[in-house]
């Protein structure tokens, strides 16, 4: 504890020194700019309202920002100078404010290399309206945005200011308050709201009612006596507590309460790689959550190493827009855990596992990054099926073509079968007219023998003589 206590205070008095040194440096041309949210709105007497301010440090990296801030203490008074959460690493002196002299004097410092955004948010802060008119929150001209160098460069270029209007609170009914849902302008998780209102003397009951109707009425029935009102597991989105007092028979004015309740976390989101990075050396991981009520108010991320089991790193939890870079340089298999939080507190937690195998092949549950282009498993299947495709078309072409080649064979064979065929058949009758011919003459030939034999006779046998 006391190690962290020194180191605190070495901090604090290192950025107390970089701070004040840096008011004699000379201004020049920066780029950096404090905004307040909301520039405008309109407010009861007695209610209260958040005004933010917010950082673009123009792509620098800034080490230390000063805001001072005017407003009228006749109008509005200073109930917090900063709650929830901030992108201000440390505070160099605790947020402070004076109700007396209308002013609120916030000193931040961030650690490491500084911060780089286009909306940091650095505080909120919470107005109670305690008179009617115009009205403004403003900044001074002694706040500052330090980047740079060892002492610190001023690179503040625009400020702007918040006007608001205070209107007189109309008659209404008892003065209406909540312990469980004091802020009217904030959502709540908290599901089971509990009132309490200023007690009417000489009150015979009170009468109340909630719904979702802004102006919304009780009905003329006495509901309780007492000035506490309670209930349970009331649906979540925005609804309105109506209370009216009777008194010597007279029903008086209506009072209302906003509340606000979600108690769902945002919707699920699934954080990626950018499809076009284009630079090696990191991959950019994207997100893009959504709350159905109360909306995303900001963001959290963290990184885990997985790359030796045994010594999984853990980073803590930092705030951060709805993408961030990640380091390519080192290899190994990465966790990114990612928290989106709603206006009411819940979160919904994703995450992304990364493997690192150069600087320029990262793969993904969703894909692969090569070079700084991503691509999606689902844009690698469709290349792969073209490919499949154009390859089947192509055998396709070839096999078709086959049987039309073998087609003009066979018919090629077979008319050199037919004219063999009609060579031998002509050989064969040429073969049957010869056996023809051969016969006649052999019958010729016989006819001839017994003609000659008739014609000739042998000589007689001269045994008489």
């Amino acid at each position: 504890m006391l190690k962290n206590n020194k180191k605190t205070i070495w901090l604090g008095s290192g950025l107390a020194l970089l701070f004040s040194a840096s008011l004699a440096l000379p201004v020049f041309a920066g780029n950096a700019s404090l905004s307040i949210f909301p520039q405008t709105g309109t407010f009861t007497e007695g209610s209260t309202f958040d005004v933010s301010v917010f950082l673009n440090t123009g792509g620098n990296d800034v080490n230390v920002v000063g805001v001072d801030l005017k407003f009228d203490p006749k109008k509005l008074r200073v109930v917090t100078p900063a709650k929830g959460v901030s992108a201000v690493g440390e505070w160099i002196f605790p947020p402070s404010f004076s109700n007396q002299e209308g002013t609120i004097t916030l000193q931040g410092g961030f650690l490491g290399k500084g911060i780089n955004t286009s909306q940091g948010l650095i505080a909120v802060m919470v107005f109670r309206a305690i008179s009617s008119g115009e009205t403004a929150v403003s900044f001074l001209d002694s706040s500052q945005v330090l980047a740079g160098s060892e002492k610190g460069t001023d690179i503040l270029n625009s400020v702007n200011k918040g006007t608001y209007n205070i209107i007189p609170s109309p008659p209404m009914g008892p003065r209406l308050f909540s312990e469980t849902h004091p802020d009217q302008n904030k959502w709540y998780r908290n599901p089971n709201p509990t009132f309490s209102f200023d007690k009417v003397e000489g009150a015979e009951g009170y009468s109340y009612k909630l719904d979702d109707d802004s102006y919304g009425e009780p009905n003329n029935t006495i509901d309780t006596e007492s000035t506490l009102i309670s209930f349970e597991e009331i649906r979540e989105g925005i609804q309105y507590l109506h209370l009216k007092a009777k008194k010597e028979g007279v029903w008086g004015g209506t009072s209302h309460f906003k509340i606000m309740i979600d108690k769902t976390p945002p919707l699920e989101f699934k954080p990626h790689l950018e499809v076009f990075g284009l630079s090696s050396g990191h991959v950019i991981v994207c997100f893009h959550p959504e709350d159905s009520l109360s909306g995303v108010e900001y963001y959290q991320a963290r990184i885990t190493d997985y790359t030796d089991p045994e010594n999984v790193i853990w980073t803590g939890w930092m705030y951060t827009d709805t993408q961030f870079k990640l380091n390519t340089e080192k290899k190994g298999t990465y966790k990114v855990f990612i928290r989106a939080f709603d206006k009411a507190g819940n979160f919904r937690e994703e995450e992304l596992q990364i493997k690192i195998l150069s600087p320029n092949l990262v793969v993904v549950s969703g894909g692969v990054q090569i070079r700084g282009l991503f691509l999606s498993w689902w844009l690698i299947g469709l290349f792969l099926g073209i490919i499949f495709l154009g390859a089947g078309y192509l055998i396709f072409k070839i096999i078709k073509k086959k049987p039309a080649f073998l087609r003009v064979n066979l018919e090629k064979e077979i008319k050199e079968a037919e004219k063999e065929i009609e060579d031998v058949r002509k050989a064969k009758e040429k073969l049957t007219r010869i056996r023809l011919l051969e016969e006649r003459g052999r019958k010729e030939f016989g006819r001839l023998k017994g003609k000659l034999s008739k014609i000739i006779k042998p000589p007689e046998d001269k045994k008489d003589e």
